[in-house]
């Protein structure tokens, strides 16, 4: 594992115990076994680290959804694995998400920027899948209405502590029949 690596493993480790806010520079590197200057060799501060972090579960999280939309499978399939996906993904990196939101509420300009480019990214890939599978369809419209859902799906995820996962899918595939027969 690269030395960047192991400093962006080891933040995310003390993100999710500690808190972003409790989280030292001087901690990520004593965890990471590196010394204080290694960490700005590739990281100007612990917020542009967190930056980091958010860019690439932002990545990951694009290239796995892009993957629904070559699939045969039925529209309604297809939504609802890439939507069960997305929560699995965000649940399994609760702090990191639960931190993100708290600076959207903020005022980091850059955060705010990058929720308006995933939720465009998410958009975007969302009416491509409609236009190919419902193609009588607004696709703006219905991808917005999906996307309403996510936010309410993962704000419930990033506040209800006790829900499992497992929960959170039941639910998930609970409201999609709801929303699958609205735009049908």
């Amino acid at each position: 594992m690269s030395t960047k690596d192991r400093i962006i493993l080891a933040a995310k480790e003390l993100f999710s115990t500690k808190g972003y806010h409790e989280t030292k520079v001087s901690d990520i590197v004593e965890k990471a076994g590196v010394a204080q200057g290694t960490f700005y060799l590739y990281f100007k501060s612990k917020e542009d680290l967190f930056l980091e972090l958010i860019k690439t579960l932002h990545r990951r999280l694009m290239e796995d959804l892009e993957k629904y939309y070559h699939k045969e499978d039925s529209f309604e399939v297809k939504i609802k694995n890439l939507l069960e996906d997305f929560i699995t993904e965000i649940y399994n990196n609760k702090e990191i998400a639960i931190i993100f939101f708290h600076y959207l509420l903020g005022i980091n300009e850059e955060f705010k920027n990058i929720y308006i480019q995933k939720i465009s990214d998410l958009q975007k890939l969302l009416a491509k899948i409609i236009e190919k599978d419902l193609p009588s369809q607004d696709s703006f419209v219905v991808s917005n209405l999906i996307i309403g859902y996510i936010r309410q799906l993962i704000f419930n995820c990033l506040l209800i502590k006790n829900e499992s996962l497992e929960r959170l899918k039941e639910r998930l595939g609970q409201d999609l029949c709801i929303i699958f027969k609205s735009i049908k």
